[in-house]
């Protein structure tokens, strides 16, 4: 990944989720021989470590009971290695939050199978940071630092991880009052 910073034409934080995903597990990519990762569709690298996967402005649609804020992300993130014997793909992450700020990121299929379910891949609290500097940006900020691996995110990642791993924390920048439910 590359050293960037994506900014929108104004000079603030572009919209999106901003996120490090695992970094062991990068550190890992990186260090294989044959090691790939690839960034596309939306996604751009921030500093050496992060992704930004760019805000989608269409709200997403068919969101789980109980949701009160939902976002959906573009952006594909790809990492290969082992002679094409590991593959993972993150793509589309889609950020629904419950009342109280637990939240679940989704992905689409990861083998872009049409009919598949969204992959669930992890929970987290998610909390908004109320900053004056933001709110002059019509911006919102909301950020994780207690990001797990969900039960069904475990075989993506070949069963390397157990359910509950912790993964990298995240924050969001968003417009105001979007994904409002």
């Amino acid at each position: 990944m590359t050293s960037t910073t994506e900014t929108d034409r104004a000079g603030a934080p572009a919209h999106g989720l901003r996120w490090g995903i695992k970094a062991s597990f990068i550190d890992y990519v990186r260090r294989m021989p044959g090691g790939q990762g690839t960034i596309a569709d939306g996604a751009v690298p921030v500093g050496t470590a992060e992704v930004l996967f760019t805000l989608d402005p269409t709200p997403p649609v068919g969101t789980s009971p109980g949701t009160t804020r939902a976002w959906a992300f573009a952006g594909d993130v790809r990492f290969a290695g082992h002679g094409g014997m590991m593959f993972v793909r993150l793509a589309l992450p889609r950020l629904e939050v419950a009342p109280g700020g637990s939240a679940r990121l989704t992905i689409e299929d990861p083998h872009q199978r049409p009919d598949a379910p969204r992959i669930p891949l992890v929970d987290l609290t998610l909390v908004q940071h109320p900053s004056p500097e933001a709110a002059a940006d019509g911006v919102e900020l909301w950020a994780s630092d207690d990001v797990r691996l969900t039960a069904e995110g475990v075989a993506l990642f070949n069963d390397v991880y157990a359910a509950g791993e912790p993964f990298e924390p995240l924050t969001v920048v968003v417009p105001i009052g979007s994904g409002t439910v």
